[in-house]
């Protein structure tokens, strides 16, 4: 069960996209990060959110440009929207266009978590990024909360009335073009990314809107994601809440993962039993996936991989990692290394 935070491997074709409307051939970028190049073929399964967060800061690097991520929202090129962007742009007004991102989108980038909080104003939409190693994501961050703008400007044809805007990377490089984008202060360094508007601009109407249109999509989706909602839904929630805690992951009792999901232990316990699983069988399944994704992604040392995992000896992490994967840490490195040159 993989539950490395992902994102769909749209955002490969919209790095792609702006790369070539600068004129830039992104080959040797995606080889770099180890995506296939190949142009001509449709990239199909999620992506590592690592990864992509990889090639963003790549492409800024060959253009020279550290607003990577903001010009990606404000170019952005609606013909390669996917489902979920088209009901969106199809929904009757701003509230129920983000609604249906927040309801959808959790099933696709299970690396993005959204919060919607439309009943106070001023009104305020969170897009935050789960990563497990500190990798860098200013560019990500600041894509995320500035294509949110971007579509409901297009959308509306009205420009947001945003109070402030935060993100939780400290460089404040791109200050002036952000600011200038959002029409607003922008605060870095916050414990989370956040758009803070009116929240009378959620009962604007859309200009893109098509009822008929909009129910068609959603009913795919619900369609498409019907397996999601409850049996693969609930364990990925609860292997988010406990990928949230790093390293710390290991150390986290069933009290504290149920307080941060809104459930009681007890709820939790049963929940966990009516899928099959035990509280300590997810821990398990979410310290594998760490230690692959560590081995996999990162140059850290296999003793230092263990004491991130919270073993105390690289033996005891050895005869665990052999035990779940069938080979022991090395080996899964080499391997691994093979299919990323491949």
């Amino acid at each position: 069960m993989e539950l490395e935070p992902t994102l769909s491997p749209r955002f490969i074709v919209y790095i792609r996209n702006y790369l070539l409307d600068q004129g830039v051939d992104p080959a040797p970028i995606l080889d770099e990060c180890g995506i296939p190049s190949d142009s001509g073929e449709e990239y199909i399964y999620p992506v590592p959110l690592t990864r992509i967060a990889a090639l963003c800061e790549a492409a800024a690097r060959h253009t020279d440009n550290s607003c990577v991520g903001l010009n990606m929202a404000q170019q952005y090129h609606y013909e390669s929207a996917p489902v979920i962007i088209l009901a969106m742009l199809a929904a009757p007004s701003v509230e129920e266009g983000i609604k249906c991102l927040c309801r959808y989108d959790q099933y696709i980038d299970s690396g993005i978590e959204t919060r919607f909080k439309p009943n106070q104003n001023p009104a305020q939409f969170n897009a935050g990024l789960i990563e497990l190693t500190g990798a860098k994501v200013d560019q990500l961050n600041e894509y995320l909360l500035a294509f949110i703008v971007q579509i409901l400007n297009t959308a509306t044809r009205k420009v947001m009335p945003v109070h402030e805007v935060w993100f939780r990377h400290g460089s404040e490089q791109n200050r002036t073009q952000l600011e200038a984008h959002f029409q607003a202060p922008v605060k870095f360094g916050c414990v989370e990314n956040r758009l803070v508007f009116d929240q009378a601009f959620l009962q604007e109407r859309f200009v893109t809107s098509n009822n008929l249109l909009f129910e068609i999509l959603v009913d795919a989706l619900k369609t498409y994601f019907a397996v999601s909602p409850e049996r693969q839904g609930f364990i990925e929630a609860v292997s988010r809440e406990l990928m949230r805690a790093g390293s710390d992951s290991d150390s986290q009792t069933m009290e504290q993962i149920a307080t941060g999901l809104a459930l009681s232990p007890r709820t939790l316990r049963r929940r966990l039993s009516d899928e099959g699983y035990t509280f300590q069988e997810v821990k398990n399944i979410v310290k594998e996936q760490r230690a692959r994704h560590y081995l996999s992604s990162t140059a850290l040392s296999l003793s230092e991989i263990a004491f991130e995992l919270g073993y105390s000896e690289l033996s005891a992490f050895s005869r665990a990692f052999r035990s779940r994967v069938g080979e022991t840490p090395q080996a899964y490195r080499e391997k691994m290394k093979q299919l990323i040159r491949a």
